[in-house]
Order: C-alpha cells, then structure tokens, then sequence
C-alpha cells in the first residue's frame, strides 16, 4: 500500500518510513528538513520537501502522491520551549496536521496514524494510562491535544480509521544533537562530546521512561496496519522503567567515561516533574517488547553519537524571551538569533 509519512527526515519519522519501505510498502516522505536531516531518509523511500505551514504546497503534494495510509510524525515537539516559542509549534503541530490531513481526506485515505505525545496528560499521577483525561499544561501538550480531538471528530464524521499512538522520550540512533531545547539524552552526549557542563534542571529527581528506538519501532510499524482491532484506539508506546535524570545522566557519562561538570538549574516553567505511561496496551495491541534495558540503548547510541563527532549547537529564535526561560538558551544567544535548519546533508 502507499504510505505518506510526514517528517520522514527526523528521527521517528526517518526511522519508520524507512522501516515500512523494508515490508515492502510504497512510501513517500515529506519533510522541510527544520529539524531532520536528509540522511535520515532510506533509498527507498520518495522524499520530497515541503514546509506542512503552506497549505497550498501541501495540498498539491499530497494530491500528488494520494496515499492509502497517513502517518503524521512532523512536530516542534520542544514541551519546555514551547512557553517561549508558541506560534512556531502551534504552526508545526496543530496547523502543520489540518494542512496535510485535509487533502489526505479529500483523497480517500483509508487510515490516519497519528503520533501524539504524553504531553496530552500534563501533571496527573503517573502512570498515565490511555482512559485518563486529556489535561495539558504547556503549549506544546494543547496541540497535541488539539489534534487528537481533531481527529476524533472527523473520523466520526467521515468515516476514516485511525490509531493514536503517544510515544515517549525516545531515544537512539539519528536523534538530533544539536537541539539544545529536547532529547536530554542528546544534549547529554553532545555537550561531553564539546567539553561543555551538563546541566539539570531542577533537583534531577524527575522521573522519565526512555524508549529506545530498536525496542519502539517494531510497535510504530504495528500501528500503520489497517486492522479492526487498531481502529480508534490510543495507546501509550514506550519504556517499562522510570528512572531519575540523575540516574540518567550517570549511565551517560559511564558509557563516555566522563568527568563532565554537573550544574544544577531552576525547574523550567510548567515541566511536569514525574511523567511516565502505561505499557500494558502497547504489549497487547502493538507487541511492544523490550529487548535492549536503557544501558545497552544508551551504548548503541554513544556509539553512533562518537562516529558523527561534537555537533554545533542549533540557533533559534526565542518568539517571547522572558528571564522565566533556562538562562543557558539565553546565554547562547538563541533569543535573538534568527531560525536556522539543520544542515542538509546529502
């Protein structure tokens, strides 16, 4: 079947359309290479780059490649810096999403995947399983809720299938280094790597299941199959075991055998402190097994991290700087520096 998958140049995204075009499915990749890299998409995926933001481009692209199944990976998904950067993730998630889903419709689509977040959850008691209320509490978390809801209500009304799936701190191989606002496992291994302090926020207590990508793929793959049993469901995809950030930041500096200076920060505004999901419907649904523990997931990708070397830190504009955001965004000059792309290697 054809499959388009957007943000196919990211992380996820690159991972999973690459995943489905080795089953032997058609897939078409579209991304605008913001925060993906064009090395991330596999030969045999069609890639064509287009900004989800322009409505018009999207729609002929779409039309273009109409496809029997849409998976929606393309995001700003920076919960922390969202407070700060509230139009350019609102763009790139909730507007990004209705600008491609429309077409997709209007097309046939028989399936919609749509790859939320456990942002939808906010600040409830973890773990937060899929019967609980949507409850956001940053920006970035409203859009994601926005675009569940969204696709409730049209599937209801025009009579699509679609799965919901809320990965969760996922982490690995292709993962961007140089953004400096998400994925603390990158920014960990990126500024050991530069010769750079690692930095906490907070007390470092705040717990997080982190996913490793050859354990969570096989279940983002599960859930683009069009089966009566995946149709209108959520479900949480994503490690079994919390662990502190503290305890994180010790298994990374281990595997790089590091003496990195440790600087403790003031919480970010709005970050939820403990925030990990349920697993047993993934297992049920998805299969979701665990085959590699968070070491061995944190080894495979200092591996990976070391062949491609210290990266430049992204530059990016802060929409709202404000003295409430982490002073280390403002100390690199990122409140003032106009956006710029990942490089576009080849």
């Amino acid at each position: 079947m054809r499959v388009l998958v957007t943000g196919a140049a990211g992380f996820m995204g690159g991972h999973l359309a690459e995943g489905l075009a080795a089953s032997g499915h058609e897939v078409v990749g579209i991304d605008d290479l913001s925060g993906g890299f064009r090395r991330n998409v596999g030969p045999d995926v069609e890639f064509l780059q287009v900004d989800l933001r322009d409505a018009d481009a999207t729609a002929r692209v779409v039309k273009d490649n109409p496809p029997e199944v849409l998976c929606h990976l393309a995001a700003n998904a920076r919960e922390g810096a969202s407070q700060f950067q509230p139009r350019d993730v609102c763009g790139r998630n909730l507007m990004a999403y209705a600008n491609v889903l429309v077409p997709a419709l209007q097309c046939g689509v028989k399936k919609v995947v749509l790859y939320s977040s456990m942002a939808v959850y906010g600040d409830q008691e973890p773990p937060f399983d899929e019967r609980m209320p949507r409850r956001p509490v940053d920006v970035y978390g409203v859009n994601k809720t926005g675009m569940e809801e969204i696709t409730e209500i049209l599937a209801d009304v025009h009579e699509f299938d679609y799965t919901i799936v809320r990965p969760h701190n996922v982490f690995g191989e292709r993962q961007s280094l140089r953004d400096p606002f998400r994925n603390v496992v990158g920014i960990f291994m990126n500024r050991i790597m530069r010769g750079e302090p690692l930095y906490v926020y907070g007390d470092g207590e705040q717990r997080r299941a982190f996913s490793y990508i050859g354990d969570s793929l096989p279940a983002f793959l599960r859930a683009a199959e069009i089966r009566p049993d995946l149709n209108h469901q959520i479900i949480n995809v994503g490690g079994k075991h919390s662990v502190t950030v503290n305890e994180l930041l010790e298994m990374v500096t281990a595997e790089f055998d590091a003496e990195s200076e440790v600087q403790h920060l003031p919480d970010r505004p709005r970050e939820v402190k403990n925030a990990y999901c349920t697993w047993e419907k993934s297992v049920e649904l998805l299969g979701y097994e665990e085959k590699h523990d968070l070491k061995e997931g944190i080894r495979r990708m200092a591996e990976w991290a070391r062949s491609l070397g210290p990266q430049p830190w992204r530059e990016e504009r802060l929409e709202l700087p404000s003295e409430k955001a982490p002073r280390i965004w403002l100390e690199n000059g990122l409140a003032g520096a106009d956006p710029a792309p990942e490089p576009r290697e080849q």
